[in-house]
């Protein structure tokens, strides 16, 4: 089933992440290593999963993804966790000039399933996709219909629905 875009879209994510970006369409990632704050590093796997998913965001958006070597220098950070707090599998939080995106390791050196639905999943708020109609387990929809329910029922990357999201927001 599809989702409307309104019910899958925030305005306030997207220009939080306009204004963090300069406003240039120009959107920076970092990925902190072992040691950084609480991350335990990525695998390859996930570093590569990382980059894949900014590689589709720059054909289905006007944006353009750039990794950076520096925290200092981005617009999201990205930590791979021990643990977040309650039963959280990812967390992505706004704070004054940046997001953090933060994913529970299930499989260290691997990339489970559920960790590249999360992290995609978190990609896409930092982005402006919401929950569907702002109720993460709306019974209507599961991850087939939109990437933002919890309702995990398989992962094939963003949806149509999501798709059409994020080009309302960034064309």
């Amino acid at each position: 089933m599809s989702i409307a875009i309104s019910a899958i879209t925030s305005q306030k994510w997207a220009e939080d992440l306009r204004k963090f970006s300069g406003y240039d369409g120009v959107v920076n990632y970092w990925l902190a290593d072992s040691g950084e704050r609480q991350s335990l590093g990525m695998s390859g796997r996930e570093v590569k999963y990382i980059r894949k998913v900014f590689d589709r965001l720059d054909q289905i958006t006007s944006l353009d993804f750039e990794e950076k070597d520096s925290r200092a220098k981005s617009d999201i950070d990205f930590y791979c966790v021990d643990s977040l707090n309650g039963n959280a599998i990812g967390v992505a939080t706004s704070n004054r000039s940046w997001y953090d995106i933060e994913w529970v390791d299930r499989l260290g050196g691997e990339l489970a399933r559920i960790e590249a639905w999360v992290i995609a999943h978190e990609i896409g708020h930092t982005l402006g996709l919401d929950h569907p109609n702002s109720k993460p387990y709306d019974r209507r929809y599961d991850t087939m219909d939109t990437i933002m329910s919890y309702n995990y029922t398989g992962f094939r990357g963003f949806t149509d629905s999501d798709t059409a999201a994020l080009q309302s927001l960034w064309s």
